[in-house]
């Protein structure tokens, strides 16, 4: 049984995050190791204020000492939050008519069943309707409401041995429920309150180990319902030397998109559609291979085509004012792409060490996307270095630890953020990145005791203030966060 919770007034004005996660869990075996049962409870709750960003961007650009202190900056608005409900309901068991496992035999036959059954709320809740997402059915008490209720009933046949490795065949019912309160009736069309239905798949799973070789796969194939489709899945490792070791894998897949682009409701007009009959399914396909050494780190390349791909576009009405974005407003359109988008993502990653004591860790990756419109965006570099000093100190009494980071990433088209729906929209008018952020840290054990410190984002004070999470919502600045662990 476990229990988190997070609550965090945040910098700005209106930008409290809080969250909420309970967890339980159970397993059970019998005596003769026949029967299996793993089971657990889920239950999480993110609520979030929203205040649509800087209101005044040139408060936080100018370095002004005026607004050191961020709670003078102004934001767009102080009335507006999210909220995320979700729950699951998990039970795996599986029951084996013969198992033999000895020196000279292993093989085994078993019948499994996995239920999962989970519930999710999504709200975007308002005081006053803001014009900065344009016109509203009501001026004031705005609330959306999602609802989503799935249940998935899985069946399988799990056989065994030395020969033919591991084997599953597998039925698989699904059954959603996604829905609002309320019907839309606009001047171009009627828009339901829900999306329901039944699905049915079949597929199998694969895996054997033969030699220095280990490979394993699986395939899903649905046969009644539109939102799923196919789902296959290879992977291949061999083990070279005791150093190093080489990993291949290969994914396909095609699905409708999520339910947000199909069908969502709210009481600011522009956010609502329906896109059941016009949208289709999403491919995806993936290759990638990995070098693994123990020395050296690791290298890893993937290649990947998306077909039909899905977003949401950020459509933005600037105001006149330069210094102002108070008059914006931000329209959101679901599309899909008509066509294939290619992208390659190369990354390499190792921990060097040299004078016995001294440490440099590495992570390096490249991107980049063919495609003929700005539809992914990336940053074609990203890197994250850290060099530290590690050592026994007082008769080994103390271990410490001590470093330094830095973190970049090239500068590209960041995504920008939609409080209303709380997803990511594509946008093409501001460059975000270029800019180093460097962090040092002190880890210390003493016995039974855990000590840590770290000064984040440390460079912040000296250079110029252009960091952002997501276009008008700045990075954190300078911080030290720092605790204390006893065993």
């Amino acid at each position: 049984i476990a229990y988190k919770g997070m609550r965090s007034l945040g910098k700005y004005q209106h930008i409290l995050s809080s969250t909420g996660n309970f967890r339980f869990t159970t397993n059970y075996q019998t005596k003769s190791g026949r029967y299996l049962l793993r089971g657990h409870y889920t239950s999480q709750d993110i609520l979030n204020e929203e205040n649509g960003g800087l209101g005044v961007p040139e408060q936080f650009t100018s370095g002004d000492d005026e607004f050191t202190d961020r709670s003078r900056i102004d934001v767009r608005f102080e009335d507006a939050e999210n909220f995320l409900l979700g729950k699951r309901y998990f039970l795996d068991h599986e029951f084996f008519l013969f198992k033999e496992k000895d020196s000279l035999r292993n093989y085994g036959l078993s019948v499994g069943h996995q239920l999962n059954y989970e519930t999710k709320t999504y709200e975007f809740r308002q005081t006053t309707a803001n014009s900065y997402f344009g016109e509203s059915y009501q001026a004031s008490n705005l609330e959306d409401r999602a609802k989503l209720k799935t249940f998935n009933n899985q069946l399988n046949l799990n056989y065994n041995n030395k020969i033919i490795g591991q084997a599953t065949f597998l039925v698989n019912y699904y059954k959603y429920n996604y829905y609002f309160n309320s019907l839309v009736v606009n001047d171009s069309a009627t828009i339901t309150n829900q999306l329901r239905d039944n699905e049915i798949s079949i597929g199998g799973k694969f895996k054997k180990q033969i030699g220095g070789f280990s490979l394993g796969g699986d395939f899903t194939q649905n046969i009644v319902g539109d939102l799923g489709g196919t789902t296959f899945n290879a992977e291949m490792n061999y083990q070279i030397t005791d150093d190093i070791d080489v990993d291949a894998s290969l994914h396909a897949s095609s699905r409708m998109p999520n339910f947000n682009f199909l069908l969502y409701q709210s009481d600011y007009k522009d956010y609502n559609w329906q896109n059941t009959d016009t949208f289709e399914k999403q491919k995806l396909s993936t290759i990638q291979g990995t070098l693994n050494s123990k020395k050296w780190g690791s290298l890893s390349v993937a290649y990947t085509v998306r077909d039909k791909y899905a977003y949401f576009e950020e459509n933005l009405d600037t105001g006149d004012s330069i210094s102002s974005v108070l008059d914006d407003v931000q329209r959101v359109t679901p599309t899909q792409f008509d066509g294939s988008l290619n992208s390659i993502k190369v990354k390499l990653s190792n921990d060097l060490h040299f004078l016995r004591k001294w440490g440099l860790a590495n992570t390096i990756m490249y991107q980049n996307v063919s495609q003929s419109e700005d539809i992914i965006n990336v940053p074609q570099i990203v890197t994250r270095n850290t060099l530290y000093y590690s050592n026994h100190l007082f008769k080994k009494a103390l271990y410490l630890q001590v470093g330094v980071t830095a973190k970049y990433f090239s500068e590209y088209y960041m995504n920008s953020y939609s409080p209303v729906l709380g997803e990511l929209l594509i946008q093409n008018r501001e460059k975000i990145g270029g800019y180093p952020m460097m962090d040092f840290f002190i880890n210390a054990k003493v016995r039974r005791t855990r000590i840590y410190l770290k000064a984040e984002h440390f460079n912040s004070p000296f250079g110029d203030n252009n960091y952002y999470t997501a276009p008008n919502y700045p990075y954190r600045d300078f911080i030290v966060p720092f605790g204390v662990v006893w065993n």
